[in-house]
Formats: C-alpha cells, structure tokens, sequence
C-alpha cells in the first residue's frame, strides 16, 4: 500500500524555506512539485479504486488525505494567500475527493487555503440572506445567531472539518428554498427558529435563546395548567421540527432537542411542584372557615347542590373561598369543620339567617 508523502512534503519544505523566493509573484507553481504531485495522484487513486477491505481503504484515505491538507497548509503559510505552489495541492485533494466523495470522514481537517477561497462567496450569500430576513422583521438578535455559521467560515478563528463544511452547505440550501410567505409556522420568525432546530444547531448561543423565547413564551399566559399546556406544546413543535439523523452542527456536543427536550421537562417539573393555579376569583368570605364549611354543611343537607359527596363538596370549597384569616386553605380544613357544633358561630349563623328570612317577608306582604 503506497502511502509515502514524504518526498512531496521535503519539496514544500525546501520552498517555505527558500526566502530568495516570493511565491506572491510567481507565476507557475514550483515544477518539482507539480511533477510529485502528478506522481501521488496516480498512486493515490490506483489503492483507492483496489482496496476492497472498507476498513484498510478508508484508514488509508483519511491518512493520505490528511498529510495532504498538512503540506497544503505549510505552502499557505507562506504568504496566507491560495498561492501556485498552494493550488496545485488544492486540486489533488479536489481531485482525490472525487474518488470516493461519499467515503470522507467529518473529522478530516479543511486546508486553510480552502477556508480562504470561500470567504468572498460566503459573504454575498449570507449578506443577501441576511437582508431577506432583515425584510421578514425577524429580530436582529436571531438574525445574528443564524449567521454564526456562516460567520464561522469567514472569520476563520477556529479549526474547521469536513463535516462544518456538509453541515454548512445543507444551511444554506434550506435557506435558498425557504418560503418565507407560506412558512408552516405562525411567523418567519418561528419559521427560521424551527429551520435552525431541524438543522440541528446545537451552538450554546441559539439553545440560550431559544430558552429565553420559551419562557417569554410561558410567561405570557396566566393560571399553571395553561402554563403547562404551553411548555408541553413548545416541547411538541421541538420534537417536530427534529430530523432523524442529520448531522449536529457541533459534534461534540449533545443535540439541540435533547437539550432542550430536558430543559422543558425541569421546568414542567418545577411548574408542577411549587407553582399554585390561581384562579380568576373566590368568594372572599368575611368569616372563619368553621362558618363557611357550617353554612355550606346546612345547604348541601338540603341538597342545594344535588348530590355531590360531602368530600367533593369540601374539595369545591376550599377552591373557591376564602375566609377573613385566610386565603388560601386545604379541603381537609373544611371537611373537618362539617360537624363543629360551636353555640356562638350556630348564634351568628342564626342571625344572619333571620335577617335574610325578614327581607323576604317583606316582598310577601
């Protein structure tokens, strides 16, 4: 298995080291490096097209492909610019991806000479991208943060792979053949947001911001089951908008509905537990508890309610009233005060009664 670069790699050498040499001016790349590079390609090719073993194959192609992107760098280096000497590895490597196109591992390292050629049409698409979504009124903060990868390939301050590159080319054709005017979603805005979730865009940025439009999302509603009704329905269009098997936008970190999916369940949980549902309005009783469960005892004995079990009936009161002591108590409270016999609340209760019993004698006369 012919795998040595060795030679090819001495020749960059010996031209990185050559300071009588401006590679920015010269016209043709450096001829003992085209003719090696001639050489390895018809090597290179010949062990790709004849090695069946997949596993021996794709050690190989990884490893050459590789040095390669090693040697590209050291002629970049030179002048950071895609020089003669510079394109003449890029066009291997081109050459070389063609063989199996399908068969290139995400981890293998971008030449920077590669990253640098693809600024000045990455720049026109994302601007022109941007001023679409500029045009949709969606915020300039999620404008931003659907830039980054773009951004990321521009300003070129991190190491890039293979695999940004695949995950970058698929962004940007879901962009190119966005609807932003029928978009299945109730805004461009929740458009883009459900475009950049079905990508998988794992940046701890966007999972930060889709946190906060959830919550200003719950926050907006009032009463705990329609809070969690709310949360349930954005962990729904999550999960909906999540694509089986498509690549993270940062492979080493967990995707973006996982993480998102466990944030949502934390809060359910947390709105479960300690949060009360507040109702629109109680009858605020200007009594103690031991009055109201004593008057509402002597109306459900004459069944004014129908039927409803004394239980229940002490679970319908204690949500709906409030006593002059307190706001809020337990339907325990009030079934345990059924049977109080206390003279001075049944005296009050009698009084109130009999002024009632007064008032409607008089439209009897």
């Amino acid at each position: 298995m012919y795998t040595d670069t060795d030679y090819l790699k001495s020749i960059a050498e010996e031209i990185a080291a050559d300071k009588n040499i401006d590679t920015r001016n010269n016209i043709k790349p450096d001829h003992h490096l085209v003719t090696e590079t001639r050489r390895l390609e018809k090597a290179i090719i010949q062990n790709l097209t004849t090695i069946e073993n997949f596993t021996q194959r794709d050690t190989f192609h990884f490893n050459t492909l590789g040095k390669l992107v090693n040697i590209c760098d050291l002629l970049y280096n030179i002048t950071t610019s895609a020089n003669p000497n510079v394109m003449v590895l890029i066009n291997l490597l081109n050459t070389i991806k063609e063989v199996l196109p399908n068969e290139i591992r995400p981890n293998l390292r971008l030449p920077k000479a590669f990253i640098e050629m693809q600024k000045e049409r990455l720049v026109k698409i994302w601007t022109s991208q941007s001023q679409i979504m500029d045009e949709q009124k969606i915020s300039k903060k999620l404008i931003n943060i659907a830039g980054i990868p773009f951004m990321r390939f521009i300003e070129h301050k991190t190491q890039l792979y293979w695999g940004d590159l695949i995950w970058l080319k698929g962004y940007q054709s879901k962009l190119e053949i966005m609807d932003w005017e029928n978009a299945d979603c109730n805004s461009p805005q929740e458009a883009l947001l459900s475009l950049l979730i079905g990508r998988d865009f794992n940046d701890d940025r966007f999972f930060i911001y889709c946190k906060k439009y959830i919550k200003d999302r719950t926050n907006k509603v009032q009463g705990k089951r329609r809070r969690l009704l709310e949360y349930a329905e954005c962990e729904k269009l999550v999960q909906e908008d999540t694509q089986i098997g498509i690549p993270s936008y940062d492979a080493r970190a967990n995707s973006l509905s996982t993480r998102l999916s466990k944030w949502i369940r934390e809060e359910i949980d947390f709105v479960e537990t300690h949060e009360r549902d507040q109702l629109q309005a109680k009858f605020e009783f200007k009594w103690s508890a031991e009055m109201i469960a004593f008057f509402f005892k002597l109306l459900h004995e004459r069944k004014i309610f129908g039927n409803i079990t004394l239980e229940r009936f002490s679970e319908v009161i204690a949500a709906n009233c409030s006593s002059i002591d307190k706001h809020e108590f337990q339907a325990s409270t009030i079934f345990s005060r059924f049977y109080k016999k206390d003279v001075e609340l049944i005296k009050v209760v009698h009084t109130l009664l009999q002024e009632m019993l007064d008032d409607l004698g008089k439209f009897l006369r």
